[in-house]
This record gives structure tokens, sequence and C-alpha cells, in this order.
């Protein structure tokens, strides 16, 4: 017998039992202790009320984890993951944990609902086809490990002024929907730079340096590159803003884009041409939800023969 729970029914440890039980024998490794996943939780704000797990015959089987946000007068959900334990895959739980999310997502007037998935991953993405998700964009992850010596030119008329994210979201071509991840309420101690030109702007950059025990330049992460489109200037202002996140270049650290869009634009012929290479490739997924038009408790959480 199959039973849907509430995440939040489960203890610390058998939250975090089931959250590394799930992802064994993934594309990547995915486990964490008990105090990263609760910052995971609180960091992609994952409801864990409206969050599920599965259980069969007693015993923790897989999850969904949700996440709701409001963004320009729509509510979006994003999956924060969604894994079955290895002794129960293949039995259809995934689809059933999925179906009873939608029942939520559709109670809570979601607008759209949004998840990642690792390209290679055809089953988890063939499962979310068939519950309606489509497929509208890639992502990539590109890094680059110790000093760039080939970057480009820096056109000195750019000038690059660190701002707050405010005043990157007051500009007429921000864009809010980006990757979860990626999204300003995703993010902690990051910096926001905006490229003008001519004194108009032209593009806006979010990045976070990390730093090791010693103090010392470990890691940049770039989550946000984008340029005013009505512009002809996309090459030299994101080649401007990677510097002004990626530089000084000879400074030996891991610059890494996250979830950044797969395109033939600027941002990825700069990077790559400088010897960045790709180690992550994700379809991003959405699905427009039916809301319920009338308030009624939500049945899912039950036997399911």
């Amino acid at each position: 017998m199959l039973v849907i729970k509430r995440f939040s029914e489960l203890s610390f440890d058998e939250a975090i039992s089931l959250w590394n039980e799930s992802w064994k024998h993934y594309f990547s490794d995915m486990t964490m202790d008990l105090n990263r996943f609760i910052q995971k939780i609180a960091g992609e704000g994952i409801s864990l009320e409206d969050s599920v797990a599965a259980v069969y015959e007693g015993k923790l089987a897989g999850f969904v984890l949700n996440s709701f946000r409001d963004i320009d007068g729509k509510r979006y959900v994003w999956n924060g993951g969604t894994a079955i334990a290895p002794d129960y895959r293949g039995m259809g739980i995934g689809k059933k944990l999925i179906a009873v999310c939608l029942d939520i997502y559709a109670h809570k007037q979601v607008d759209t609902a949004r998840l990642e998935a690792i390209m290679g991953n055809t089953a988890a993405i063939k499962l979310y086809e068939k519950m309606g998700y489509q497929t509208f964009e890639e992502l990539i992850f590109l890094n680059h490990d110790g000093p760039v010596s080939n970057f480009r030119e820096i056109n000195n008329e750019i000038k690059i002024e660190e701002v707050s994210m405010y005043a990157i979201k007051e500009l007429s071509f921000f864009e809010p929907l980006t990757a979860w991840q990626t999204q300003f309420a995703s993010l902690k101690d990051f910096t926001c730079v905006i490229a003008s030109k001519n004194e108009s702007p032209a593009g806006y950059g979010v990045y976070k340096n990390n730093y090791n025990e010693k103090g010392e330049l470990s890691a940049i992460i770039l989550y946000q590159c984008f340029t005013d489109p009505q512009l002809k200037t996309d090459d030299e202002t994101t080649a401007s803003l990677l510097n002004a996140a990626f530089g000084p270049w000879e400074v030996p650290c891991k610059r890494i884009t996250l979830n950044v869009p797969k395109k033939d634009n600027a941002l990825n012929h700069l990077l790559t041409n400088s010897g960045f290479t790709a180690f992550v490739e994700q379809v991003h997924m959405t699905l427009p939800i039916k809301k319920e038009t009338e308030q009624k408790s939500v049945k899912t959480f039950s036997k399911i023969d």
C-alpha cells in the first residue's frame, strides 16, 4: 500500500535520510548533511507543508519538494527536487507523487509550474512530459578553474557601477523569470552591477564571490547576465559585465555560471572562447496549471491503491 504524506510530517532524521537515500546512484552526488539540507530549504523557499513524501508498506520511498513565489502578479511553483529511493524505482511512485502535487498547485491557485531536469536523465524527462510539462529552454553550467589568459579586450566607453538589486529590478529589460536558484529570492551575499554606455543602462550582472578559510578568493558564481535587447551592444556590454564579475582574470580561482540559458549568444561565446567548459546541462520545463474554481480541502494526503 502506498501512502502520500506531507513532507512536514517527517522528523529531521527521516527527512535527511529520505533525501540521501533517494538520490543514490543519481547523475551527481546530491547527498548532504542536515545543516546543508536546512539551508537548502530556507534558501530556496521550500514549503514542507506543501511538499510530499511517499511511504510504501511503511517505508519512506520518495518525495517531491515544492516552492512557491508570486512574480509580476502571477503565482509560480518550482519543483525543488523529485527523487525515488532505489528499491522503489520503476513502480510508478514518481508519477503518483507528481499527480498529488498538481492537485496542490491547483488548490493554491498556481498559474505556472516549473522545474529543471538533467538533460541526460531521459526517464525523468519522459515522466514530466507525460504529466504535461514541456521544455521551453535549455540551461547550462560553465566553469573554468584557474587564471584566464585570453579574454577579449574591454570597451572603455562602457562603465560598470555596483548597484542594489532594486536598481536592477527597475530596468525596463529586467528579467525576473530566470531559473529558480538564480532569482534574487534564492540568493544571499551577492553583488549587482549595471553596465552603461553614454549614461544609458545597457546590461546588468549578478554574481557572488566565495572565499576560503584563509580569506582568499576561491570561486566566483555568475547568476545573471543580461543586456538590453533594444541595443546593438550585446558583445561589448556582455564582455564588460563578465570582466566585472570574473576579473581580475589572472587570479587563480573557480569561475562558474549557474543555470544560464544555453543560447547562441555573446555570453556563451565569450566564455567558451576563453576556455570555459560545460559540466552540467539541464532542460527547463513548464506547465500551465488549471486553477480550482472553488476553494475546497485537498484530498490528496491519503492511501493510494
